[in-house]
């Protein structure tokens, strides 16, 4: 079998393997560029967005794609390679990253990468959710905070810091706050995990659906050659 990542060049599946590293991630269906299917892979700490597909246009939307992950602020761009990036910043924290891979290849190109102060509104009260960061003793800790009215709001910041250890690998520090594995900040991932991390439940059904779909799923490198 043979792979075609442009008019110029075919490569083996072993090639690919060999050339990018593994593949930590695939999204079966890309529903903003003909269903093809794409996959993240990782060599050291050099991500590559891939495609089998052979589409006109397939590398600008790997370049999208890589220039979301980008944007999200946990990657640079490397120089010459519209669909490379690499990971500066502390340990490769493969779930976050899956996490952010799905956020780049799902959500409507033209939604602007949100900035500012960390936020979501709570999808089981009228609570709004806020997370800051700041040093302590060499490791970055975040709090997590609610705005609003509710008798359960402590539960619910509770909850909350549950689900960033559930989908960030993260520690929890207090029942407010946690931390990311390596200590380090990661203001993207915060809040990129915030609206996952939310709503525990609805998360689980969503991945359950990704799986059935194959999206979850890294090992067969079960790609669409649309």
């Amino acid at each position: 079998m043979t792979l075609t990542h442009s008019a110029k060049e075919k490569l083996t599946v072993r090639e690919v393997i060999s050339r990018y590293g593994h593949c930590i991630d695939l999204v079966s269906m890309d529903r903003h560029f003909n269903d093809i299917s794409v996959g993240l892979f990782v060599k050291g700490r050099r991500f590559t967005v891939w495609s089998y597909s052979t589409v006109p246009g397939v590398e600008t939307r790997l370049k999208q794609i890589r220039d979301r992950l980008v944007a999200w602020g946990e990657m640079t761009p490397v120089a010459g390679s519209p669909s490379q990036a690499d990971y500066t910043v502390g340990e490769l924290l493969e779930r976050p990253l899956r996490f952010l891979f799905m956020e780049a290849v799902d959500k409507d190109p033209s939604t602007p990468i949100p900035s500012g102060r960390i936020e979501a509104r709570d999808t089981k009260s009228l609570l709004t959710f806020v997370v800051s960061g700041t040093s302590d003793g060499g490791r970055h800790i975040y709090t997590v905070s609610a705005e609003g009215e509710d008798q359960r709001s402590e539960m619910r910041v509770k909850a909350v810091v549950g689900g960033y250890m559930r989908y960030g690998s993260c520690l929890r520090v207090a029942p407010n706050s946690f931390a990311f594995p390596d200590g380090e900040r990661h203001d993207g991932f915060a809040r990129l995990i915030l609206n996952y991390a939310r709503n525990v439940s609805g998360v689980e059904n969503m991945l359950a659906a990704s799986e059935l779909h194959g999206q979850m799923t890294t090992q067969t490198l079960g790609f669409s050659r649309s």
